[in-house]
């Protein structure tokens, strides 16, 4: 990584470290409190155009890539910084990248080819990094939930059977205040069920329209 040091807006710098047929390289920018988003636009000889590449600022620390392509020349690189919005675009800083010149290396790969590839490695350690995360959650998620419902060694604070507990407690609370129910039975027939304390106080009962009526006393 090549870091520029900048002390002022308009300033220009000149930079050495960079070899032909590095790939991967990336540009630190200090010293102009950058956006969060910015452009970086990078020129060599054989250009028609400026290649134009988004830098981004994380946590106060500006940086950009490289392009691959600029380092297979043997050229230096001039690289503009700039800075744009709805209303304007404007160059601030400039820096001349030195590419040291070196014999090309044997079966060298395409500059798109290095993008791709390396870029497939880092998303895939990305995926393999978010599955394993979320693995680890759900599995905490799990003993926790197992931990409120039954108790479990990582919570020995939960260690009592929480949903027999609670489902007990109902029971009691239930009976307490009186509850019924009906069922059919075996032989087709539909019975009441009632607690002792509510036995004389409801009842159901069919009316002339064939519907089920609550009698409560």
């Amino acid at each position: 990584m090549l870091v520029a040091d900048f002390t002022r807006k308009d300033e220009e710098i000149e930079l050495e470290g960079l070899w032909q047929y590095d790939y991967g390289q990336k540009l630190q920018i200090n010293g102009l409190n950058l956006p969060a988003i910015f452009e970086v636009h990078f020129f060599w000889q054989g250009l028609e155009n400026a290649k134009i590449m988004t830098g981004h600022t994380e946590n106060g620390v500006s940086s950009v890539d490289i392009p691959n392509e600029a380092l297979t020349q043997r050229r230096a690189i001039t690289t503009y910084i700039y800075l744009s919005s709805v209303e304007e675009g404007e160059t601030t800083n400039t820096i001349q990248m030195l590419v040291n010149k070196r014999p090309a290396p044997q079966g060298f790969e395409t500059s798109e080819d290095v993008d791709l590839f390396h870029y497939t490695i880092a998303a895939v350690a990305e995926y393999l990094k978010q599955t394993e995360n979320a693995r680890d959650v759900s599995i905490d998620k799990s003993v926790e939930s197992e931990s409120w419902a039954h108790g479990h060694s990582a919570y020995p604070e939960r260690n009592t059977d929480n949903a027999r507990y609670y489902s007990e407690q109902a029971k009691q609370v239930a009976t307490k205040n009186g509850f019924c129910y009906l069922e059919i039975g075996e032989d087709g027939c539909l019975y009441l069920t009632r607690t002792e304390n509510i036995i004389d106080s409801v009842n159901f009962t069919l009316n002339d329209d064939g519907m089920l009526e609550v009698e409560m006393s």
